[in-house]
Order: structure tokens, then C-alpha cells, then sequence
């Protein structure tokens, strides 16, 4: 049965759309940065469909992300890793530093996780 990756690219979607604010406010900073979380979260679970489609196991993140950088799926497993780390942090943490830093590296995310979502589609079964 064939993966759906529609509920990745909305998700992808709506925080590109929010990283286009130029000038957010510290509300939509938020909200950036929320959406960054859940981008992770399905983008990292839908991988794990797309590995398990193709005979690869992996449970957690961390082995997802290794498990798709030794495939190639993915170039940098450092990069995904750091922002499973971020992603955990702002969970659980508040505080102006971590939010811009934060939503720093949601910028940097959304093209790795586009490059990401384009490959997953190409490795998902039919």
C-alpha cells in the first residue's frame, strides 16, 4: 500500500508560507517555529513509512535519518539530527534565545526537508 505524503507537503506548504513573513512578529515567530515542529515530526515519521516500504527498519529519528543518509536519501544526517535536537528543546523549553534560534533553523530546514519530501515520493511504492 502506497505511502500518502499529501499530509507532508501540506505541512511543508504551510511553513513555507509562514517563513515568508519577512518582519514576524513575535506571535507568527511563534507560530513559525510551531509549524516547524510538526513539519519535522511528519516528515520524519513519513520517512520511516517510506524505509519500512523498502525493507528498511528504523524506529526512532536519530535511526531514520542514518538509516536515509546511508541509503543517500539524505546528504548531512548532522543537519536532521540538529533539528530533532531544536525540535525536542522547544518542546520543552521557552526563552527568546532558543525561539530565534529556533526559527533560524526552520529557515534552514524547509529546503533540506523539500529535497527530502522529493525523494520520499520517488522511493515510495506504487
Amino acid at each position: 500500500m502506497k505511502t500518502s505524503l499529501q499530509p507532508t507537503q501540506d505541512a511543508l506548504k504551510n511553513l513555507e508560507q509562514a517563513l515568508l513573513i519577512s518582519q514576524p512578529t513575535d506571535l507568527e515567530r511563534d507560530g513559525t517555529i510551531q509549524r516547524f515542529e510538526y513539519c519535522y515530526e511528519i516528515i520524519w515519521k513519513a520517512a520511516q513509512r517510506i524505509l519500512k516500504e523498502n525493507e528498511v527498519q528504523a524506529e526512532t529519528p536519530k535511526a531514520v535519518f542514518r538509516e536515509m543518509g546511508r541509503l543517500g536519501w539524505i546528504q548531512n544526517v548532522e543537519d536532521w539530527l540538529a533539528f530533532q535536537k531544536t525540535r525536542n528543546e522547544t518542546s520543552h523549553e521557552y526563552g527568546l534565545k532558543l525561539a530565534l534560534n529556533s526559527y533560524a533553523l526552520a529557515k534552514k530546514f524547509l529546503p533540506l526537508a523539500q529535497g527530502l519530501f522529493k525523494v520520499l515520493l520517488e522511493k515510495s511504492h506504487d
